[in-house]
C-alpha cells in the first residue's frame, strides 16, 4: 500500500473538524476527508449580492444531485437536510450552542424511559467549556442567565446579542405567562474572539458567514489544525470502506477522491465523523468476513435508534413592525417545558426557539399563498410584521427508527444510498401537541393578530442521533464511554452517532465536546501503545 498515516479522520464538520485538530496539536499525522467541497467564504457566499434570497441558496447544491441521494422507508418522506463540505453542518448552520442538561445523561433513571450515558453531564462540562472558549460562544450571564442550566466551570467567554423588536415582543408574552425566556448561546462572537470578527448580525447564517465571524468548523478548528503542519484535508473524498487486517483491526479507507478515481490509506486509527446517517452508512457498507452484517455490527445496532429532534414552526404577524430580520436569527429560547412533568402525557420535553430567520421579502412572499394584486397585498401585510417559533424536541430513541442501506438506490458513485425510517411514536406524539398549544399560548400572551397553523415536518430539524450509540455492554451498543468500537480497537466514532438520547438543544456544541474527549482518548490510547 502506497500510503500510509497515524489516523485517518473521515468526515469534517463539528466533530471531524475537531478531532483532527487536537490529534494534529497532540504530534499525530492525520489525514481527513470529506466528501464536500472546500468554501472559500469571502468568495463562494453571495449573501451581499442583490438577488442573495435564490443565489446563495444554491451555493451548497451538489454539482450532482446523485451525490446526496437517499430514499425514505416511514409513512411520511423524511427531509434530510445536510451539508457536505469542510466544516459540515456547521457552514450552515444559525450557531445556537446549548448544553445538555444534567438529567439529558440519566434519563433511564430519572424518568424510566430510554436508557442511561455510560458518561454524566460532570464528565464532559469540562469539554464543553474548551469548546466554548475555542469558538466565541456568546451568551447569557448573571441576572440574565438560564434558570435551568447544569452548572458551569466558567461564564460564556462572550456577552449575548441584544433582543430585536421581534425577540422582544415574544419575550412581552413569555413575561405574561411566568415563563424565562433567555438569550440563545450562540456561535456567533458579539466582539472580535480568536482573530475572527465580531458578527455583524445580518441574520444570513443560513446561507454562509461571509466575514468568516460565525464560528463554524472551517474557521475555527480547520485553520488550527493545518496551522499544525500534521493534519493534511482532502475535500471531494468520499470513503466507500474501511478494510480489516487479519489481526482484527481496521487497516485502511478506500475512498474515491476529487476526480472520483479509487485511492486507499492505511492508518493505525479510523475515524468516522460523517454525521448519524453517513457515518451508519459507511459501517454498513463495510462488509467482511469478520462482520457480515457491517463494520462494527456485532450487536447488529449499527444504524438502530436513528433519531431527531421533533421540529415545529409557526409564524405569528402583529400589528406593530417587528422587522425580524434584523439582528442574528436565533432570537432566544425558552426552556420551561424542557424536563418530564408527570402532570403530562409524555417523558421528557423541549425547547421553544425564536426563529428571526428566512424573513426577507421572497422568503415571506414564498410563504404567503395566492397571486397577482391579492398576493401583494398580502406581502405588504406580513413583511417585517412576522416572527416565527420553532421547536427542539427530545424524540425518545425507538429501535424502529433506522438507517439502513437501499437495495435499488445508488448514487454517483454506484454506492447504495441511505434509507431513512423516523416516524413519531406515541411518546412523540403527545409531546408534538404539547407544543403545539405551548406555541398558541406564547404566542397570544404577546399579542398576535394572526397566528399560523403549527406545521410538524420530519426531518425539519436537520439534528441527526444516535445510530452508534454508546454503553458498557456490547450487546446493546457500539461504542464505549470514550467513543471507541467494542469489536474494533482502533476504530471510533467521532459526531451525533454515539448519543444515546438526544436532549432537547441543538446538538452542535455537544458534538464538538464529545469529540474533544474522544480525541484525547485516542490521544492516550495512541501514548499507551495501544494502537
Amino acid at each position: 500500500m502506497s500510503e500510509t498515516t497515524d489516523v485517518v479522520v473521515i468526515g469534517c464538520g463539528a466533530g471531524g473538524g475537531v478531532i483532527a485538530r487536537e490529534l494534529g496539536e497532540a504530534g499525530l499525522q492525520v489525514v481527513v476527508l470529506e466528501a464536500g467541497k472546500r468554501f472559500n467564504p469571502y468568495v463562494d457566499y453571495r449573501t451581499t449580492e442583490r438577488d442573495f434570497e435564490t443565489s446563495s441558496t444554491r451555493v451548497f447544491d451538489p454539482e450532482d444531485p446523485r451525490r446526496d441521494l437517499y430514499t425514505s422507508g416511514g409513512a411520511e418522506w423524511f427531509n434530510y437536510s445536510r451539508a457536505k463540505g469542510v466544516g459540515g453542518s456547521t457552514l450552515v448552520y444559525v450557531g445556537v450552542s446549548p448544553r445538555f442538561h444534567e438529567s439529558d445523561f440519566r434519563v433511564r433513571s430519572a424518568d424510566g424511559v430510554a436508557d442511561n450515558w455510560p458518561i454524566t453531564y460532570a464528565d464532559i462540562e469540562p469539554y464543553y467549556d474548551r469548546v466554548e472558549y475555542e469558538i466565541g460562544i456568546s451568551g447569557p450571564t448573571g441576572a440574565e442567565a438560564n434558570p435551568f442550566d447544569a452548572p458551569r466551570s466558567r461564564p460564556f467567554p462572550l456577552p449575548p446579542f441584544p433582543y430585536n423588536c421581534a425577540s422582544q415582543a415574544i419575550k412581552r408574552g413569555a413575561d405574561r405567562l411566568g415563563l424565562h425566556m433567555v438569550h440563545s448561546p450562540t456561535a456567533l462572537p458579539s466582539q472580535p474572539w480568536n482573530g475572527r470578527p465580531a458578527s455583524i448580525q445580518c441574520g444570513t447564517c443560513r446561507l454562509g458567514c461571509k466575514i468568516a465571524a460565525k464560528g463554524s468548523i472551517d474557521v475555527t478548528y480547520v485553520r488550527k489544525a493545518e496551522a499544525t503542519g500534521r493534519v493534511d484535508i482532502r475535500p471531494q473524498c468520499m470513503a466507500r470502506e474501511i478494510t480489516m487486517n487479519a489481526a482484527g483491526k481496521a487497516r485502511s479507507v478506500i475512498y474515491f477522491d476529487a476526480n472520483r478515481q479509487e485511492q486507499e490509506i492505511a492508518a493505525r486509527a479510523i475515524v468516522v465523523a460523517g454525521n448519524a446517517v453517513e457515518t451508519p452508512r459507511l459501517l454498513l457498507l463495510s462488509k467482511s468476513a469478520r462482520f457480515p452484517d457491517g463494520l462494527a455490527n456485532s450487536s447488529g445496532l449499527v444504524g438502530s435508534y436513528f433519531t431527531e429532534h421533533l421540529a415545529v414552526f409557526t409564524y405569528a404577524r402583529f400589528a406593530e413592525r417587528l422587522d425580524a430580520w434584523r439582528g442574528i436569527p436565533a432570537g432566544g429560547m425558552i426552556q420551561d417545558f424542557y424536563e418530564t412533568d408527570p402532570a403530562n402525557s409524555f417523558a421528557r420535553g423541549f425547547t421553544v426557539e425564536i426563529n428571526n430567520g428566512w424573513q426577507w421579502p421572497l422568503s415571506v412572499a414564498q410563504r404567503a399563498p395566492g397571486w397577482g394584486a391579492g398576493h401583494k397585498q398580502r406581502v405588504k401585510e406580513l413583511f417585517s410584521h412576522m416572527v416565527g417559533l420553532a421547536s427542539v424536541g427530545d424524540q425518545l430513541p425507538d429501535l424502529r427508527n433506522t438507517v439502513s442501506l437501499d437495495p435499488e438506490v445508488k448514487d454517483l458513485y454506484g454506492l447504495p444510498v441511505p434509507r431513512i425510517v423516523n416516524e413519531p411514536r406515541p411518546n412523540d406524539q403527545a409531546m408534538l401537541g404539547a407544543i403545539r398549544q405551548r406555541f398558541d399560548e406564547i404566542l397570544q400572551a404577546a399579542g398576535a393578530t394572526e397566528i399560523w397553523e403549527p406545521e410538524y415536518r420530519p426531518g425539519g430539524s436537520s439534528h441527526y442521533l444516535g445510530t452508534c450509540r454508546m454503553g458498557n455492554d456490547p450487546r446493546t451498543s457500539v461504542v464505549d464511554a470514550w467513543c471507541r468500537a467494542h469489536d474494533v480497537p482502533n476504530l471510533f466514532i467521532g459526531d451525533s452517532s454515539p448519543f444515546v438520547t438526544g436532549a432537547g438543544v441543538n446538538p452542535a456544541l455537544t458534538i464538538s465536546a464529545l469529540a474533544t474527549r474522544t480525541a484525547e482518548g485516542i490521544i492516550a490510547a495512541f501514548k499507551r501503545g495501544e494502537l
